[in-house]
């Protein structure tokens, strides 16, 4: 059953011009998107045939693996990686030590006993998109993991060219998808789906474009202020996550206040970027340090196994979006024409380097938003008592054995992200 969640449009605007963002995207907009040049105008019905056709032979040429996100790659540690069959980058958020609850006892408060506090495990579960969910994993999902409430942080449109694909490969690989929708479908027994995007739409303009490549393809780079690698791009992009994101992360912080122990999973595309700022949010919120909170937003890399590989070869052979945006008739390019892109940038732009997640800690929610309470107070309009009962009820007692801890993964670090 899905459930197309409310929210305030007051919380979500859709995102400006200079404020870009969704870099997944490859394939033509919706038929109602009002294509137009970078100056506003319409474009001809030649120029959007034009583009229609480029989209096509770009489908043609790169397809929808068969196997790529059903395989669960051998060199994830489980904790805290999930093999839910079809879903990569599935992982459970809890099992970090962090501070203690509100009211605790002083024994356990420093550390030094027998037990210590953790966010809590078996609640919060990310991953990327689920289109691909089996049968067998939805069974899992539901009933070992006891998931009933999934939360999609996608846009309309994202979702909708999904469905083009969906419905040209068939259930051999999308077994328990609407290919009408794009989305599982609605009567999957044991699961409602709750549409909750960070933005409502897209934009495809060539300068949203270029302002979007620029973003996430720019490399990395020391502030004067920081110590450490940091791609400003990823950093820019995550306030923007934050701001447009803060009607739909409030939807999921009520959920967990009215059902503190009821299990759900959050997800966009890849389960990096927008499934990445909320999973932080969180953390930060119970009190997990630094250092935890960025490597486990550096997992995805890993966790996305070849998958991630797939990512790099398509935006590297057709470049991003695109969108049908006619290109600016001063530097004459040809109408719907997309900027090259070398792998080195495409690898960037599927990044989550532990760098650019401690740089958006330090410089936007700590620096600017004025941290993590005053994010949810301010922008997601909880009251204080809901924010300290919503920290408490995130957090369980366990034995110290029972501490999640930072593990080394074969041919990857946080810091430099997965080598190919």
């Amino acid at each position: 059953m899905a459930h197309p969640t409310t929210i305030d449009p007051a919380d979500n605007e859709a995102p400006q011009p200079d404020h870009p963002y969704q870099p997944y995207m490859d394939t033509a907009p919706p038929p109602n998107a009002g294509l137009s040049d970078a100056n506003g105008m319409p474009l001809t019905e030649r120029e959007i045939e034009s583009l229609e056709t480029q989209a096509r032979a770009e489908r043609e040429t790169t397809p929808e693996p068969k196997d790529f996100n059903i395989a669960f790659p051998d060199n994830l540690p489980t904790p805290p990686f999930l093999h839910v069959d079809g879903v990569p980058n599935f992982r459970d958020l809890g099992g970090y030590r962090c501070a203690p609850p509100t009211e605790m006892t002083s024994g356990a408060a420093d550390g030094e006993g027998k037990v210590t506090y953790v966010l809590r495990r078996n609640l919060l579960y990310r991953c990327a998109h689920p289109t691909h969910l089996t049968p067998q994993g939805l069974d899992y999902l539901t009933n070992t993991l006891n998931v009933h409430d999934m939360y999609d942080l996608r846009s309309a449109p994202e979702i909708a060219r999904l469905a083009h694909t969906v419905a040209s490969s068939g259930q051999a690989i999308y077994p328990l998808a609407d290919p009408q929708t794009g989305c599982l479908r609605d009567n999957l027994p044991g699961l409602t789906r709750h549409f909750v995007p960070v933005y409502q739409t897209e934009d495809y303009g060539p300068v949203a474009l270029a302002r979007k490549l620029q973003w996430y393809t720019a490399e990395q780079s020391f502030n004067a202020g920081h110590d450490f690698p940091y791609s400003e791009g990823f950093v820019r992009a995550y306030r923007d996550i934050a701001t447009h994101g803060a009607g739909a992360y409030r939807v999921m912080f009520r959920h967990l206040l009215r059902s503190p122990t009821a299990a759900l999973v959050f997800h966009c595309t890849a389960g990096k970027d927008r499934t990445g700022v909320f999973g932080a949010l969180v953390m930060k919120l119970v009190g997990v340090d630094e250092e935890t909170i960025c490597w486990e937003y550096a997992l995805t890399e890993p966790g996305l196994g070849s998958w991630r590989k797939e990512f790099i070869e398509r935006i590297s052979k057709t470049g991003l979006g695109g969108g049908g945006g006619k290109a600016h008739h001063e530097n004459g390019d040809a109408a719907g024409a997309r900027p090259a892109i070398s792998r080195d940038e495409a690898a960037r732009i599927c990044g989550s380097r532990a760098g650019n997640m401690r740089a958006f800690l330090r410089t936007v929610l700590d620096g600017e938003f004025g941290g993590v309470h005053a994010y949810l107070t301010d922008r997601c309009g909880l009251t204080a008592e809901e924010v300290q009962r919503l920290r408490d009820a995130l957090i369980e007692e366990v034995s110290t054995e029972e501490v999640l801890a930072r593990v080394e993964i074969e041919g990857w670090t946080a810091e430099e992200g997965c080598v190919d």
